[in-house]
């Protein structure tokens, strides 16, 4: 569906989306049982075989942080412009082809979150019609998602926290209960994961990665408590704060890996934070020890378009616009 040309965040226009898949082919691209190292041609490959799905939800955060920080009413329009295209084509209900392991899957999950998230950022400039378009295709992904974790075999890692990111997300824009009651499963199951010390055993497991993948699993259980935030509710507090254990067993990973190379038996790979890392950018506000996040705050802006876009503006300016 073409739509109509726009100017948005000074620089960009509101050309088509990319076009809408019900089908999604996508390739794992780690080659060893800890999922710990990766292999460069089928991560080329598998870039490009998602590049529509990447570009659609880089373009949607682009669009809404525009709204949210500039007040951009057509960036905002454009946004839903894309996310009513993408609905009324039933994108990704489809198959999701099983090239090499589940990686199709995931992408729907972190897909489905970018979507809900931006459609909760526009969702005031919506029409009536595009309401429902895009509701009841974020419902229908949220269905299709948590079908996935129906198989018990499927491990319910990191993986499983960002299916909640779209639950949330979707629950809060169409302020639906049941869903609200399932995305909060699924963070209390984070949650309960957390051991004493801080870490989830499933991502200890990724070895020289561990680290990498703590990180990266507070990053969905943040964004669900910030959302509750926006819908009244303080699931921060919930089994005793215990997501600060989590929080400060990253930060702290960054200050010095060395817990986690003798923890996980691999010496860590470098990192530093980046991107969904930006989960700090909210958490240091919730903290009873906010200091204990300055270092990983000092790397920012961060920007992840699984997460609605840029981190930084959103926890300064809120994840809705102001009225």
């Amino acid at each position: 569906m073409m739509v109509s040309a726009t100017s948005f965040a000074g620089e960009l226009d509101c050309a088509a989306p990319p076009t809408a898949s019900r089908d999604i082919r996508a390739l794992g691209y780690y080659t060893d049982a800890a999922r710990s190292r990766i292999d460069p041609q089928l991560k080329a490959q598998n870039e490009v075989a998602v590049k529509p799905l990447n570009t659609f939800t880089t373009k949607l955060g682009d669009m809404t942080d525009a709204l949210i920080g500039k007040h951009d009413v057509e960036a905002g329009n454009c946004a839903l412009s894309w996310l009513d295209d993408w609905a009324r084509n039933d994108a990704m209900l489809g198959t999701m082809e099983h090239v090499n392991n589940d990686q199709s899957d995931y992408m729907r999950q972190w897909t489905h979150g970018a979507a809900a998230l931006a459609y909760l950022k526009t969702k005031s400039l919506a029409t009536p019609t595009e309401r429902h378009e895009i509701e009841t295709w974020l419902k229908k992904l949220s269905s299709a998602n948590m079908t996935y974790w129906d198989d018990p075999k499927h491990k319910r890692n990191n993986h499983y926290y960002w299916t909640g990111v779209g639950i949330m997300a979707t629950a809060i824009a169409t302020h639906d209960h049941t869903l609200l009651k399932t995305a909060q499963s699924i963070y209390r199951k984070g949650i309960d994961d957390i051991q004493p010390d801080g870490s989830l055993p499933m991502e200890m497991a990724r070895k020289r990665r561990a680290l990498h993948y703590h990180d990266y699993a507070t990053a969905p259980l943040v964004l669900m408590a910030e959302l509750a935030r926006i819908d009244g509710s303080d699931w921060y507090s919930y089994r005793n704060g215990a997501i600060e254990r989590l929080a400060e067993r990253v930060a702290s990973g960054y200050r010095d890996p060395s817990w986690f190379s003798e923890q996980a038996g691999a010496k860590q790979e470098k990192a530093e934070p980046k991107g969904s890392s930006g989960w700090v950018e909210f958490y240091r506000l919730r903290s009873p020890h906010p200091a204990n996040f300055d270092e990983m705050h000092s790397y920012g802006p961060f920007e992840d378009p699984r997460m609605g876009g840029n981190l930084t503006l959103m926890a300064k300016d809120g994840m809705v616009p102001a009225h």
